[in-house]
């Protein structure tokens, strides 16, 4: 037996966990799972530049009470960008990218050098992050099984009974 929507929702905040760097939140009748992977800007002195990476995850989980299931969708968004000073000449570059579907990742990144300011802190350092889909996925799904709620099937998995 399910949950009822209105108790599952009451009970998303216990979810939470403040040694994670994601939160789920509840927007009306849905499941928001969010993560701000990096925001960050480093500046290299000697060579005149900056750069900038902002790098955001979304999880986003919709329920159907009539068949006791869920289904959800992923949003990822990426943006980078750098400004560098040779002599003169004035470069800037950036790039931006969007993702939207279902999606298993995992990413490591380090960068070297430089003076670093991310969130409020400043720092002269490496630049590192993580990420990786199912440390977000895997606590939001066991809360929902937990409460008799079953993962959508898919077409395919309709099909061959998955």
């Amino acid at each position: 037996m399910t949950t009822p929507i209105p108790d599952l929702l009451a009970a998303v905040p216990t979810i939470n966990d403040p040694q994670e760097p994601f939160v789920f939140t509840v927007e009306g009748d849905r499941i928001v799972g969010a993560w701000d992977i990096v925001k960050a800007t480093t500046l290299y002195p000697t060579v005149l530049e900056v750069e900038h990476v902002d790098e955001d995850y979304r999880i986003t989980v919709e329920l159907d009470a009539d068949k006791g299931t869920y289904d959800f969708t992923e949003n990822r968004t990426s943006t980078t960008g750098s400004a560098d000073i040779d002599g003169d000449t004035l470069t800037l570059g950036g790039e931006k990218q969007f993702f939207s579907g279902k999606s298993s990742s995992k990413q490591f990144n380090v960068s070297f050098g430089g003076i670093t300011k991310k969130d409020d802190d400043i720092t002269v350092a490496p630049l590192a992050y993580s990420f990786e889909t199912s440390r977000i996925k895997e606590p939001l799904f066991t809360f929902l099984e937990q409460h008799g709620w079953k993962r959508k099937k898919g077409f395919l998995g309709g099909l061959f009974n998955r």
